[in-house]
Formats: C-alpha cells, structure tokens, sequence
C-alpha cells in the first residue's frame, strides 16, 4: 500500500484520503469560485475547515462566521473553523477560494467556533538545517474530540519532523497512538520534497512530495526534508482515542535533541 496520495485535480469538495484508509481521521479540499456555495450534511464526525487561500462565510448550526482574507499557506496564519459533531454546516466563497477539511470520529456534541491568525500559536522549532516554523491551530486550549491540527513551513533544504518521532504505540504518557495525514504545498512552482517513512524493522518508504501531494502516516517515524532553493509547507492533522501530544523519538537520533541547546549557545 502506497501511503502517498498525489495532487487532486478539479474544484467542488474532493475526498483526498477516504475514512476506510485510516481509523481515526480523513480529509477532503474544498475549492469552489466567488459566491459559490456548498453544504457539510450532519455526521457522526468532527469537522476543522482550514482556509489555504481567499475568503469564506460558514454557518455551523445557529452560528455565522467570517474568516478574513488569506493569500496563501506562505503568507500569512490560518483562518480555522470547527464544526461539531451532529451539526450541519455550509460554506460560501466570498472570494475564489481553497479549502482543507479535517475529519474525525467523534460523539461529543461540543461548541462550533472559528480561530483567527492571532489565535494561532507559532513557534521557532528545531537549530541549523532543522529548524522550522511550527504553528497550532487546534491544539489542547480547544474542546475538541479527537482532532489536534497544526501547520509547519520547512525553510529550502531543511528538515522537520526531527529527530525523527512516531506515535503508533499506546504506552501515555510517553507516547500515545495517533494517525496523521500531511498536505503538502511547495513554493516556488516545480519545487519537492522527500518524506520517509519508516519503523527500523519492515516498514522503509520514501516519497517525492510535490505541490499538492498529500501522504498518510498511520505509523512509523516520519522526517521530511525540503529541496533546496524551496519553501515546503505541509498542513498537519492528527487524531486518536487519546488526544494527546506524546511524540516518541528514534534512539538512533534523538541524541540531536540534546545537541540543539549546545548548538544554540554556539550560534550566539
């Protein structure tokens, strides 16, 4: 089985990854033109629709909201509305637009609310050629579920994901199951990445990634590195039975993790 899913083509609501490939979580891009209009039925799922690019309005339920306007996933913090399990929700394009849709199981009937940029926590993550930027969108200070969802710009020829980490056992509070999915985006145009995919036993995949491609990591650790001259950025979703950040890191490097603090002393 192939976990990578190459850039969707079209516009309306496009299942990328469907729920039979995972457990926990599945996704879907929503792209449509100004004032077009789209319906989220009512499900036994929780929803997050973060903005890429444009402008939209949704009604969750009783509730209305507004996102202001995002250029691209480069430019600026994201834009992010939750729907609730059991709610149904439609979207209209204010401007021509892009969105991606997250989902997971869920039966927590909870509040509908919409992040804003500044709601967004950034982060300086990493030293040297792994350092990135790391931002939560829905993280712990949310009433959600399952869903935990977040966004990392790798600088040309930079690694994140590392040292490499995992998060298919269940041994809390060291490390917790939890499925994620990548989307990836690449700037300039014809650019690439490489994902790898591994668990130090059977289990070795490696990826070209380009602008567009989306990957799925139910287990294994899973570093990604951008191609030099080109800024990668992938959109990072998560979700299991225990909503929990417990990444487990290689042993064969997390010796590096120690190393970063030395690091930054010297490049002082």
């Amino acid at each position: 089985m192939s976990f990578l899913v190459k850039r969707p083509e079209g516009e309306g609501l496009i299942q990328v990854v469907e729920r039979r490939k995972m457990k926990y979580e599945s996704f879907a891009l929503l792209k449509g033109k100004s004032e077009e209009a789209f319906s989220l039925p009512a499900s036994d799922e929780e929803k997050a629709m973060v903005l890429l690019s444009g402008r939209f309005e949704a009604n969750v339920g009783s509730k209305v909201f507004v996102t202001g306007y995002r250029k691209d996933v480069f430019s600026s913090n994201a834009w992010a509305i939750y729907v609730p399990p059991g709610i149904e929700a439609s979207v209209k394009m204010l401007l021509p637009s892009e969105i991606a849709i997250a989902v997971a199981p869920a039966t927590n009937q909870g509040e509908a609310f919409m992040v804003t940029p500044d709601d967004v926590r950034a982060k300086s993550a990493g030293v040297w050629n792994w350092r990135r930027d790391v931002k939560d969108i829905i993280d712990g200070r949310h009433k959600v579920e399952k869903l935990i969802i977040g966004e990392t710009i790798n600088a040309p020829g930079n690694w994140s994901g590392w040292p490499p980490h995992k998060h298919d056992t269940e041994n809390f509070p060291i490390e917790v199951v939890m499925e994620e999915i990548y989307h990836f985006r690449i700037k300039p145009q014809g650019g690439f990445g490489i994902q790898r995919i591994y668990d130090g036993k059977e289990l070795d995949e490696l990826y070209v990634i380009n602008d567009g491609d989306t990957v799925m990591l139910p287990k294994g650790y899973h570093p990604v590195v951008a191609a030099p001259g080109y800024s990668l950025y992938y959109l990072w979703i998560l979700s299991g039975e225990t909503r929990f950040m417990a990444p487990y890191e290689d042993p064969a490097h997390a010796w590096q993790r120690g190393a970063e603090a030395v690091i930054n002393e010297v490049l002082r």
